[in-house]
């Protein structure tokens, strides 16, 4: 992508600034009118640089999402692949859980090939598995759990708030 004028960068900045304000207040359904609003330029602006909902959501989540994969890079190291499936679980539904309508956004992603918001949840997919296949090589999960169903877990636990309780709740049944 070619880098923007400055005065386009600046409107960018404005409107990803403005998402991540309304969506941490209201949620990822917040009015994208408004937002284009509070940020001081017209909706075509707003969808001139994301002509989806998922487009925005997935840049106001840039810094959130590269986070976790650090995080899962960490875990990927530790001596004790359950506990550390464990955490990944716990931070991922906390993460998830931080917006309201997250984890709904995320579910929906799931089943459209051409959601921008899929494209980048697949890294937290991918270290699903992967921390996953490491707990089960090591018996610390059931053999008969997949990635994907654990994931659409890790959703449900965020939908009701990424409580602790509730991905420990999962997760017993999981390992």
């Amino acid at each position: 992508m070619a880098p923007l004028r400055a005065d386009a960068q600046r409107n960018f900045d404005a409107v990803v600034t403005a998402a991540r304000d309304a969506f941490s207040a209201n949620g990822t359904q917040s009015s994208l009118d408004d937002i284009a609003e509070q940020a001081g330029v017209g909706n075509a602006t707003l969808y001139r640089h994301f002509p989806t909902r998922d487009s925005l959501i997935v840049e106001t989540l840039r810094l959130p999402l590269a986070e976790l994969a650090a995080v899962a890079r960490d875990l990927g190291a530790s001596s004790d692949p359950a506990m550390a499936l464990r955490e990944w679980v716990a931070q991922l539904a906390a993460a998830l859980a931080e917006w309201d309508g997250l984890a709904d956004a995320v579910a929906a992603s799931l089943h459209d090939e051409g959601s921008a918001l899929r494209l980048a949840c697949q890294p937290l997919q991918l270290a699903t598995f992967k921390l996953l296949t490491r707990a089960q090589d090591a018996s610390g999960a059931r053999a008969d759990v997949t990635a994907e169903e654990l994931f659409e877990l890790t959703l449900a636990v965020a939908w009701r708030g990424g409580s602790a309780r509730y991905a420990d709740l999962v997760l017993d049944g999981a390992l």
